[in-house]
């Protein structure tokens, strides 16, 4: 649960990065990565049921699915074909908001990660994703109005838990 305007503006920026996502998924003729268990076939076939990053044999029912480009406010990565791929629970706890490829590097050797990232690579060029969307602009915005108005309300709930407060202290 949200407890600070700032909790609730990174709150709306997922659910923004997921809704563009799904938007950005649909224009570029996919299924909405929601992921249903064809998608995250999908993706263990296209990765040789190997996690991105160290290589550790993954099943469905062990996958566990990283955004390359984080989906937070700095990073603004969306949630959609070509920014998720497969990867094993440690390594997903791990990587946590780190740039992929450095993390990647700290995974395998030189010659490893680099036959790694060129698999990444061709999955996030297969699915013609561009890291480069500028949404900084919107995020932005939409993270000041959405703390700004999260702020009213609760200021709002609080005048009026206060006055009720008030009303039952009064002596009868």
């Amino acid at each position: 649960m949200a407890r600070s305007k700032s909790d609730i503006a990174n709150s709306a920026i997922r659910i923004f990065l997921q809704d563009v996502g799904r938007y950005y998924d649909t224009a570029r003729g996919f299924d909405p990565f929601v992921p249903k268990v064809s998608q995250k076939d999908e993706l263990l076939i296209f990765f040789n049921h190997e996690c991105c990053y160290c290589g550790a044999q993954i099943s469905r029912k062990s996958i566990s699915l990283d955004h390359l480009i984080a989906m937070n406010k700095a990073a603004l990565g969306l949630h959609a074909w070509g920014n998720v791929v497969p990867c094993c629970h440690s390594c997903n706890n791990e990587k946590q908001q780190k740039n992929w490829e450095e993390f990647l590097l700290s995974k395998a050797s030189p010659d490893l990660s680099s036959i790694r990232k060129k698999r990444i690579q061709d999955f996030v060029a297969a699915k013609q994703y561009d890291p480069n969307l500028n949404l900084h602009e919107f995020a932005g915005n939409l993270y000041e109005d959405v703390g700004e108005v999260a702020m009213t309300l609760i200021n709002l709930r609080y005048k009026q838990a206060e006055n009720g407060i008030q009303q039952l202290l009064k002596p009868n």
